[in-house]
């Protein structure tokens, strides 16, 4: 684990650092009126500090032998269908419309990631594309492709 925790410090480590630097060569802006680099900027501090933290976590700390990185035998195969299934989203985004898309993404994501009963994957699907709609669409004004359906 301990070896796990180095690298994946270091590279997160050097992400952040990039990001921080590269969005210095464009206009951050100010807290008000925030320019396109505002945000990697601050993603890429943060993320850096938090990598710094669990170097700092990893060295300072007594090696204990954790769990496995995938602890069930089959958990690579839940990651592989959560990549497909995100893809499959990206791809299905602007045909199908942002609403119809992510219930299904989600509903997905909850009956066979971990695999749930059908009432509650479809509640679950519905309340998280309807709370998506209202922040996404309603509060951040932000225009998704409305597909075949119209919505």
């Amino acid at each position: 684990m301990k070896r796990n925790d180095l690298i994946g410090g270091f590279f997160f480590l050097g992400v952040g650092i990039f990001f921080a630097v590269y969005s210095r060569s464009v206009d951050i802006g100010t807290m008000e009126e925030p320019g396109p680099g505002f945000l990697p900027l601050w993603a890429g501090i943060l993320l850096a500090l938090l990598s710094a933290a669990l170097l700092g976590k990893t060295f300072f700390k007594k090696f204990e032998q954790g769990e496995p990185f995938f602890p069930e035998g089959d958990s690579w195969k839940r990651v592989s269908m959560v990549v497909a299934s995100l893809i499959a989203y990206n791809l299905l985004l602007k045909p199908l419309g942002f609403i119809l898309v992510t219930f299904l993404f989600v509903a997905f994501l909850v009956r066979f990631i971990f695999p749930q009963t059908w009432l509650r994957t479809a509640v679950t699907a519905a309340l998280s594309t309807v709370g998506a709609q209202f922040v996404f669409v309603t509060l951040l004004e932000i225009q998704f492709p409305k597909g075949l359906l119209g919505f």
